[in-house]
């Protein structure tokens, strides 16, 4: 067995029905190399090891093939028999292609009707590959339009982010990628259509720029995937990306075993589809519930670069909650406004976002819910790097909802803080102690419990180097 595994080569292969040449020419040097094709499935196809050989493949496509037959059909039995006696041997399938071998130098070609040919193309793409194009272009959109309404949102979250920016950017990516494709997939079917008409043969589907414009989008999604990870790693722990990633490989395993398992039983393609992609949907559910009930019961050390401590703290007389006080260093604390305050239940946390667009520092010092409660801060730090991303930042945090029409938001003089604009938020007529602070690179938006004294004003502007 351990032999066996040895002489198998997994490759992942990217193929369309209409770039059938493509895969002809990659097989043929793979032969060469003595890799030869064995299986071929969605991404990862299974090679053999042996002597190199020259060997010739040819693509063809049969409209009732599919990966959920039972067995292989009357009508196709008789076409891989046509095929036989023209000199090519019968390799594998995938769905509507099926893929030959032949030894000779110039085998005899079986598939001589050009327009049938390109008949069958359209009809498997129509069939296969459209269809799961448009469902992800559909979904992508969904995602981009989710996105989008978050942005508008908080554009602040939003752009300092990394995992929102690299999700919303491989979403994109994806999107102009398969509209480019369906685009190229049109033109083909045009320029075949003219050359057919004029007594030619389909258009050899071989485009320099297709193969550069493919390299471009796997390069980036590959390496915005890797970051994201990376990104992910850091946020939530080694574990917590290790069940999102084995996510897809368990369903496809999943899916696969149940289309095996209703072959054996000689179920129809139709019922087989149906129960799979049923037994898929539930795996998928199954599997999400599993990763929210474990993040419930034992969490995915969020926050575990952090230092903290576990309390169980009273909320009413007959009930009680855990809270996490942690102890990041943060420059601006209450000590430092207040003085010293005998009290041992403070959190200091801080939170640091980065992206190209913005840099986002939240520092936050809470205090457990209490009537006799010490103060609470919280300020955020922002730095964007674009002017465009500044006027968002300023925008959004001056701006009041309509639920809240007793705030307002009033300028103050520059002279206290040291500001290119300054605004204290008003509650009716009453000043309170939460103020945003616009400096020429940066913003502060800071959350007090009360106005400072010009004392605090000092000590704000030392520690947080105003």
């Amino acid at each position: 067995m351990v032999g066996r595994m040895k002489d198998k080569v997994k490759k992942v292969i990217n193929f369309r029905f209409d770039r059938y040449k493509d895969i002809e020419i990659k097989l043929e040097k793979l032969a060469a190399k003595g890799l030869f094709l064995e299986e071929c499935g969605a991404f990862l196809w299974t090679f053999r090891k042996g002597e190199p050989k020259s060997l010739k493949y040819t693509v063809t496509y049969f409209s009732e093939g599919s990966v959920f037959n039972p067995d292989i059909t009357d009508n196709q039995q008789t076409y891989l028999d046509y095929a036989k006696a023209a000199g090519w041997n019968f390799v594998t399938q995938f769905n509507q292609m099926q893929i030959f071998y032949s030894e000779a130098d110039n085998p005899i070609p079986f598939e001589t009707d050009e327009k049938e040919k390109f008949d069958n193309i359209k009809r498997c793409m129509k069939k296969s590959f459209l269809p799961s194009i448009m469902i992800m272009m559909l979904v992508c959109v969904f995602n981009l339009v989710v996105q989008f309404n978050s942005f508008q949102l908080n554009p602040i979250e939003f752009l300092s982010d990394p995992g929102r920016l690299f999700s919303a950017a491989m979403i994109l990516a994806v999107v102009i990628y398969e509209v480019y494709f369906l685009l190229d997939y049109l033109i083909w079917c045009k320029r075949s259509e003219r050359s057919i008409a004029g007594g030619g043969e389909c258009v050899e589907n071989i485009s320099m720029v297709r193969r550069i414009v493919h390299i471009i989008f796997m390069s980036f999604f590959l390496a915005g995937f890797g970051y994201f990870l990376y990104y992910l790693v850091f946020k939530i722990s080694w574990f917590g990306v290790f069940l999102c990633i084995i996510q897809m490989p368990i369903l496809l395993i999943v899916f696969r075993l149940s289309i095996n398992y209703l072959k054996k039983k000689k179920a129809s393609a139709a019922i087989n589809k149906v129960i799979s992609i049923t037994v898929l949907i539930i795996a998928d559910f199954v599997y999400l519930a599993f990763i929210v009930l474990f993040t419930i019961k034992l969490g995915f050390n969020l926050g575990a670069d952090s230092d903290y401590r576990t309390i169980v703290w009273p909320v009413t007389a007959t009930t009680s909650h855990e809270y996490r006080l942690y102890r990041d260093d943060i420059p601006l604390t209450c000590e430092a406004l207040y003085g010293d305050l005998d009290y041992d239940y403070y959190s200091y946390e801080k939170e640091i976002n980065s992206t190209l667009f913005l840099t986002q520092s939240n520092y936050r010092q809470d205090s457990l819910p209490a009537k006799d409660a010490p103060p609470r801060l919280e300020y955020d730090i922002l730095e964007p790097q674009f002017k465009f991303v500044y006027h968002l930042a300023k925008n959004h945090l001056l701006e009041i909802p309509q639920w809240r029409e007793d705030e307002s938001y009033e300028p103050i003089d520059n002279k206290i803080f040291g500001t290119v604009e300054a605004y204290q938020q008003y509650y009716d007529d009453t000043p309170t102690g939460e103020y945003i602070l616009l400096f020429e690179k940066k913003i502060i938006a800071l959350n007090m419990e009360e106005p400072p004294t010009m004392k605090q004003i000092s000590i704000i502007k030392e520690k947080l180097r105003i």
